[in-house]
This record gives C-alpha cells, sequence and structure tokens, in this order.
C-alpha cells in the first residue's frame, strides 16, 4: 500500500459522531505513534512503529483526534524549495466529511511558500488535483523474496559506501533532515565514484516488511540499475521493496523476484524545482520523497 489519503466510504454513523463529539486539532508528539501505526495498519500499509518514529523526527505531524480515539495523521517534511507531504490518513469511520481536506491544508500550511509534492492513490487523486496539485511522476512499488543473486555489475566506479563518503553524500541533499538521517542509518550503501566526484549512490535500510532500497540517485538510469544490482548481489532470500520513478524495462527486477505490486501518481504542487546535480530513480519513501 502507499503513504497517501485513504478514500474508503465512511460508515452511516459518521456524520452524527462528527456533530455530537468533539474534535480537536494539535501537533504530532511521539506519544501518538501507537495510535498512528494502528490507522496505517488498518490500512495494511506496512511501516512499523520505528518508521513513524524516524519519520516524525525529521517532519512535522498534525493528528486530529477525538474524544476517545485518534482519526487522522498527515505529515509534512520541508526540505528547502520543497517540501512533501505524506502518511496523510482518515480513519474509515471518519470518512466524507471533509477532514481530509481540512487535513490538506493545514499541512500545506506548515510547507509554506514552497513546491509541494505527494504520492497520490487514484482515489486520492481528485482531491489533491482540487487543492492544485497536477501529476508529474509514475511510482511503481517493486517488492518480494529476491529469488537469485544476480552477478555484480561493472559499473565503472561503482564501490561499496564508506564511512568517509557520508558529508559527501548528505551534501548531495544539503536541506534535507530526512537524506541526512537516511544515508547516516544505512545498513548498507554503494556509490559511483570517478575522479572523486560521486556520480550516483543507492542506499539499503530497514523499513516495513524488510529492506528498503532507496533513494537512488545516479546520472543514468543504467547507473541506477547498477547501484540496485548491486545491492541485491547478497540479498537472496530476503523481503526486499524499492519504489521506482518512472521505470523502463524492469525484466532485470522479476528476474530476481521483484514484482510490482502496485503503480501510484506522484504529483506536484508550484514550480517544477530541478534535481541536481543527480537524477533521482528511486524513492527514500513514498512519504519523503
Amino acid at each position: 500500500m502507499t503513504d497517501s489519503l485513504s478514500m474508503s466510504a465512511s460508515l452511516a454513523s459518521a456524520p452524527a459522531r462528527f456533530e455530537s463529539e468533539n474534535l480537536t486539532w494539535r501537533t504530532m508528539t511521539v506519544n501518538d505513534l501507537e495510535a498512528a501505526h494502528r490507522l496505517s495498519f488498518n490500512l495494511g500499509w506496512p511501516h512499523r512503529v520505528d518508521d513513524w518514529r524516524q519519520m516524525l523526527e525529521v517532519g512535522e505531524g498534525v493528528v486530529l483526534e477525538s474524544v476517545d480515539e485518534l482519526v487522522g495523521t498527515g505529515l509534512c517534511f520541508n526540505q528547502g524549495a520543497v517540501a512533501t507531504l505524506g502518511l496523510v490518513v482518515i480513519s474509515d469511520d471518519w470518512q466524507g466529511l471533509g477532514l481530509g481536506r481540512e487535513m490538506m491544508a493545514r499541512l500545506m500550511a506548515l510547507a509554506g511558500p514552497r513546491t509541494l509534492m505527494l504520492v497520490a492513490t487514484k482515489a486520492g487523486q481528485p482531491l489533491y488535483q482540487k487543492l492544485g496539485f497536477e501529476p508529474c511522476n509514475r511510482i511503481c512499488q517493486y517488492q518480494g523474496v529476491v529469488t537469485g543473486a544476480p552477478p555484480a555489475p561493472r559499473e565503472p566506479g561503482l564501490r561499496p559506501m564508506a564511512a568517509s563518503d557520508q558529508a559527501a553524500l548528505i551534501a548531495l541533499s544539503p536541506d534535507s533532515p530526512a537524506h541526512a538521517v537516511a544515508v547516516q542509518s544505512a545498513n548498507r550503501g554503494v556509490v559511483i565514484e570517478k575522479g572523486g566526484v560521486i556520480e550516483g549512490f543507492a542506499l539499503k535500510r530497514t523499513y516495513g516488511r524488510g529492506e528498503h532500497i532507496g533513494p537512488i540517485l545516479a546520472r543514468s538510469a543504467e547507473q541506477a540499475q547498477a547501484l540496485v544490482l548491486a545491492l541485491l548481489t547478497d540479498a537472496e532470500g530476503d523481503f526486499i521493496r524499492i519504489d521506482l520513478v518512472d521505470p523502463g524495462d524492469d525484466s532485470w527486477l522479476t528476474a530476481l523476484g521483484l514484482t510490482c505490486v502496485d503503480q501510484i501518481t506522484r504529483m506536484r504542487c508550484g514550480e517544477a524545482v530541478e534535481e541536481e546535480p543527480l537524477t533521482r530513480f528511486g524513492m527514500l519513501t513514498q512519504a519523503l520523497g
């Protein structure tokens, strides 16, 4: 499942409850993480409580609660000229009351005058379009148990990430706390370095049901593929997830047991922001971009 608004049909009792019970909007705190995790778990999303905790550490959250339950969540991640919005959830019991629109308004206010990015399901896309978002990318969620060990790719300059690379990798996205945390907490990483310049890198870390490969940044699709294959050479039997941006031929992934289980739309509100010096071929997470 994806990091976007749940648009399931509301229960018939919801309007009456909305009128009779107090609803409170407030800032998310660490004390909300268990309840927030239950909301995402009920949607079938794979996030662990630790995933929620890490994302709250690098973002700002909003929650909506009734007298005795957490009703909704949303997170905003400010990353310089861009902000990403994600983990927007409204409980099924409270659908159809305009609460999703109100949640989005609050998150957009947190982001301020930045270009906004999010990932939307087909069900959530109409709301986001009404709020000024336009489709900009196709995101394919690949996952599965790796069924084979690919040969080590022969990409010039490809090598394992070293601790001494951290500062240079963080400097590629200096305005993004999420990027910095991803670099510092990765279980493993690979880089492509030529002439002392990093031309690409990919990280692997614990996430959801297993491990996630991302972000994947490179100068070409061929480099991006080589980075991923390098991280899969010792992953046979492991559950891996990768969220690829506008992928082409994916036979190299499906041959290893990773299939596209969902296709969703990445949307933007505001002017396009150039991704320099590297292109993002794989997302850190769907919420974080």
